[in-house]
């Protein structure tokens, strides 16, 4: 069903035009009614319409006012309005607002049941042409070079399982397939770059050009990709081979041939930094940041070289580390998530770490990492480290008793779940202080009539869209019933001082409008301020 809101300030046009239309039959329904602009936006808060048919002259906010304000934030919303022909001009002007249509008055059935088949058709139309399947398989090929070259990115910038990799690389056709994998870096020596006597325009087409050279070569031996980042090309290889010795001599071999074809054709030197050298896709983040690391080493060896990092750092990749990756799943899963996720991911990093078969000794910087990274988190939520070290102990003491890597764990699974209870614990004290903030300010400032969820929450130092889920935490209700309760409240008290004039009241309660406060007032309570000013004044005298 798609959602209706009738907007007129004329009661029976509303009542008129939802009785006479079978609004099941064309599959639509009418969520609610409003007597003007101001009071039809206060609907998006809990529901957005598809449509919204709307009279043009209105108090307080008119037709055109309604149209400009929904179309700057839901422009996919189709706008019909209501006009006499008297209006007409004024109708055209709308339809440049992005009106949908309009209908002349008086309403006829049969114009709306043509309008709704007409806009429900369109909807639809609009639905299906997003939903093309053969028009997004066409736009998907169009787009594969950019998301292949994107999936390589990500794949060398953030960790991703096997088996997301894997599909990834088989949809979109990759060539990185063996047995052992490595990323390699290579980049122009500065040295060449200055005695070239190249501008810089000529220094990204060499670049191209290296680029070049690269990927044909991986072409002709089908064995990986590369792609251009930054100032550099990266190469990602995954070979067939039956041990890692025979792998890492084929990886050598077609970067340095590489090298050499870029030295012979293009006149320049280049140096590449082969990284560690991994049995699953998986770990080519690693590989990536070794191969830096290696090509770093070209301030020692000098240029116009291929750089494998394990033949500079052999000893270092047995040594298993907290990288980001790690530590961003720990941290999520303290703050988001329950104590069982808590307990799976601790369990998880401790499970690989027991596949690296280094000593305990070795073990314990990595567990410093972990500890650090915690009380880091701790320290961002202000909570202070006694209140999170299991039984109270004292951290140090506790670090040098590990006695296996099952003890360290039960100890950091323990600390990790004190810290997430603290944390949950904290997030709720700051919401309801962020309430009581926001409340006290609105019951002391109820009178600013440009108060709004935006500008409270700058006050605050928080999004818009975070208050509003405070509001309905806290209050159970929105920031802006919230706020009209206030103002009515305290209406009521002000117009029980017979000294204080009606436009005077309004101005106090945040309506400068004096007709839109009485319009306001008599639609919550069902007396005008003059209405009810007059009968509780009476019933004071009498009393």
């Amino acid at each position: 069903m798609f959602k209706v809101l009738l907007v007129d300030d004329e009661e029976e046009v509303r009542i008129g035009i939802k009785n006479k239309i079978d609004w099941n039959h064309y599959g639509f329904e009418v969520i609610g009614e409003a007597e003007n602009g101001r009071e039809a936006l206060d609907y998006f808060d809990e529901c957005v319409p598809d449509i919204v048919i709307t009279d043009i002259n209105m108090p307080f906010m008119d037709g055109l006012e309604l149209t400009a304000a929904i179309k700057e934030e839901y422009p996919a919303v189709k706008i019909v309005i209501l006009t006499g022909f008297d209006d007409f001009k004024f109708a055209q002007t709308a339809i440049k607002y992005g009106v949908s249509d309009y209908i002349l008055k008086p309403v006829l059935p049969k114009d709306i049941n043509d309008l709704l088949e007409k806009l429900k058709n369109r909807i639809l139309s609009e639905i299906a042409e997003k939903e093309d399947v053969e028009k997004l398989r066409l736009h998907y090929q169009e787009s594969l070079p950019v998301l292949k070259e994107n999936f390589m990115v990500s794949l060398v910038l953030r960790k991703a399982s096997s088996e997301y990799t894997v599909e990834k690389i088989n949809e979109m056709n990759i060539k990185l397939h063996g047995s052992w994998f490595a990323a390699a870096i290579c980049k122009i020596d500065s040295g060449s770059i200055k005695t070239s006597g190249f501008t810089e325009n000529e220094i990204e087409l060499k670049r191209f050009a290296v680029f070049n050279i690269i990927s044909e070569l991986l072409e002709k031996h089908n064995i990986g990709e590369s792609f251009i980042l930054d100032d550099g090309i990266v190469i990602i290889l995954g070979i067939d081979c039956k041990d890692r010795t025979n792998a890492r001599n084929k990886m050598f071999s077609i970067l340095d041939e590489a090298r050499q074809s870029i030295c012979q054709f293009l006149r320049l030197t280049v140096s590449i930094g082969l990284g560690r050298i991994y049995t699953d896709l998986e770990d080519i983040r690693e590989s990536y940041l070794s191969s830096i690391t290696a090509r770093n080493y070209k301030l020692i060896l000098s240029g116009n070289k291929v750089i494998f990092v394990e033949d500079l750092e052999p000893g270092v990749n047995n040594f298993y580390h907290l990288d980001r990756d790690k530590e961003e799943v720990l941290v999520a899963s303290i703050k988001f998530r329950g104590e069982k996720e808590v307990t799976e991911t601790v369990d998880s990093l401790f499970n690989e770490l027991g596949e690296s078969g280094a000593s305990l000794k070795e073990y314990q910087l990595y567990f410093t990492e972990i500890i650090s990274s915690l009380m880091k988190l701790a320290r961002l939520f202000k909570i202070e480290s006694s209140d999170v070290l299991p039984d109270k102990s004292d951290m140090y003491m506790e670090f040098n008793s590990f006695e296996s890597i099952e003890h360290a764990k039960t100890w950091i699974n323990k600390l990790s779940i004190n810290l997430m209870k603290n944390i949950s614990r904290k997030r709720t004290n700051t919401t309801q202080v962020l309430f009581e903030r926001a409340r006290d300010y609105m019951v002391e400032n109820f009178n600013d009539d440009e108060l709004t969820i935006q500008k409270l929450s700058d006050i605050l130092y928080i999004s818009p869209s975070y208050l509003a889920i405070i509001f309905k935490k806290e209050a159970g209700e929105t920031f802006l019933k919230f706020l009209m309760r206030i103002r009515l409240e305290k209406a009521k008290e002000l117009l029980l001082d017979s000294s204080k004039k009606i436009a005077e009241v309004a101005v106090s309660v945040g309506y400068p409008d004096v007709s839109y406060f009485s319009y306001f007032f008599k639609k919550n309570t069902g007396q005008s301020p003059r209405e009810y000013k007059k009968k509780y004044n009476e019933k004071g005298i009498n009393s």
